[in-house]
């Protein structure tokens, strides 16, 4: 049984052997890597009769884009292993796996040269909570963000104007005001505010530099696509502002949404997914 004084925790990492014999992996060479995702208090709980892992693939480097939790299906997590090396490891939630809590029992230590930082384990409890948590915004608003201005959407080119700056930020945060759940008939503008969160305490001056200009662009990018405030009659950008995170009161995100751009991609062709952190700044 896994007793209270068990040292598995959320973010370990099975060991080859282990991960081999439950027939997770084709061989104990493989470049997969099997991450354990149940919360740290159900582990040793016996009321849970499974435990979640991911089957993970190493990979040579961490994008930026999905880093700490900025894309909500698919995250780079970062392992620093005994030597000082970083190894990455891709986790998709198509690849959860549910173990029986007896099967799991039976094994025993985690695989002590995989270490996750406080910062990353912070960012792989964001990613699961926001598979969830996520906010739905009006279909009618969405559909206006998929207006194309020439070859490309709004939304593809909000991707395009955050990805220079996706290290610095916490996340983009939307305000509709009383319209956040509200379907507007054609010719009624959404009135949007938009919040551009960057991480005032580890980037400082340049992650505001950044954020500023992201949210230039932006306030460009809107203008361009739908007209000024007065004139708009789709989506009227009323304010952009770069605001740091420290900056942010809980009141503040009560009222406005974060925004992911899930399916869109940098690439030419947008069959990915892009942009996504946890509910709230951490």
């Amino acid at each position: 049984m896994i007793g209270r004084d068990t040292e598995w925790r959320q973010g370990c990492v099975l060991i080859d052997e282990d991960a081999y014999a439950l027939g997770l992996v084709e061989s104990q060479a493989s470049d997969k890597r099997i991450v354990v995702i149940s919360h740290d208090c159900d582990l040793p709980n016996n009321a849970e009769p499974k435990v979640e892992v991911i089957v993970g693939a190493v990979i040579q480097k961490a994008d930026p884009m999905f880093a700490r939790a900025r894309n909500p299906r698919c995250l780079h997590l970062r392992f620093s292993k005994q030597t000082g090396e970083e190894i990455c490891v891709e986790l998709r939630h198509s690849n959860r796996i549910d173990l029986p809590r007896a099967q799991f029992s039976e094994l025993g230590c985690h695989d002590r040269d995989f270490i996750l930082n406080p910062d990353e384990k912070r960012g792989l409890k964001q990613w699961l909570a926001a598979r969830y948590g996520r906010p739905a915004f009006p279909n009618a608003f969405e559909n206006r963000l998929r207006k194309l201005v020439g070859k490309k959407s709004v939304e593809y080119n909000i991707a395009k104007i955050l990805e220079p700056a996706s290290t610095h930020l916490v996340g983009l945060f939307f305000d509709l005001g009383d319209d956040r759940v509200s379907e507007l008939s054609e010719g009624e503008p959404y009135f949007l505010s938009i919040s551009v969160v960057y991480d005032a305490t580890e980037g400082g001056q340049v992650a505001r530099d950044f954020a500023e200009k992201a949210a230039i662009d932006l306030e460009a990018s809107f203008y361009q696509a739908y007209g000024t405030p007065e004139i708009a009659n789709e989506i009227a950008l009323e304010k952009c502002n770069a605001v740091a995170d420290t900056y942010l009161t809980l009141a503040d995100l009560r009222k406005v949404d974060q925004w992911r751009l899930e399916y869109i991609s940098l690439r030419e062709t947008p069959v990915g997914d892009f942009f996504a952190v946890g509910e709230s700044p951490s």
